[in-house]
């Protein structure tokens, strides 16, 4: 593989579609281990489609030749100090798009953080049946096969659109 910035995206597109595709079929399998096999791909899908969003960002600094090539994560890149000090329209989107909890980055940024937390343990259910308190919380929404498809989908297509705007100087 050639010692391209670029690659690093292309190869991280490539394995987020491999690990969605599996996902896909882990999750219409009836084996046994189907459900450890869907978490299994729910993660290694969320892997690759947060290592796409940071090869993006290194993408497009080393395109502008801006000194991000050194941050290890897309929030250092997108909430920090980075995204205002390099102010093109690139970051600005990503940034932008990191903000918005509704949003194909923000539910991708919310799963990968998710990820990350310690495990949380199960809510007890009341012993008084009359009680709704407990029951009134709303659960997490957790990282879906729907919120991969659309992150992959608008990853590819963020991709050709940068790599056809930015102009070289």
């Amino acid at each position: 593989m050639a010692n391209e910035v670029y690659t690093r995206t292309n190869q991280a597109l490539f394995f987020a579609g491999k690990a969605i595709n599996a996902w896909h079929e882990a999750a219409d399998s009836a084996a046994l281990d189907a459900r450890t096999q869907t978490l299994y791909h729910r993660e290694h899908a969320l892997f690759h489609l947060y290592r796409t969003v940071l090869a993006i960002v290194h993408e497009v600094a080393d395109h502008y030749r801006w000194p991000l090539m050194e941050l290890r994560t897309v929030e250092q890149a997108l909430d920090g100090e980075a995204a205002k000090r390099y102010p093109g329209p690139e970051l600005a989107e990503l940034s932008e798009l990191a903000r918005g909890k509704d949003n194909w980055l923000g539910r991708l940024l919310a799963g990968w953080q998710a990820l990350h937390a310690p495990p949380v343990p199960a809510p007890a259910k009341p012993q008084d049946a009359s009680l709704i308190a407990s029951s009134a919380v709303p659960a997490h929404a957790e990282w879906s096969l729907a919120d991969a498809d659309e992150a992959a989908h608008a990853l590819n297509e963020l991709v050709r659109r940068y790599r056809d705007g930015m102009v070289e100087y």
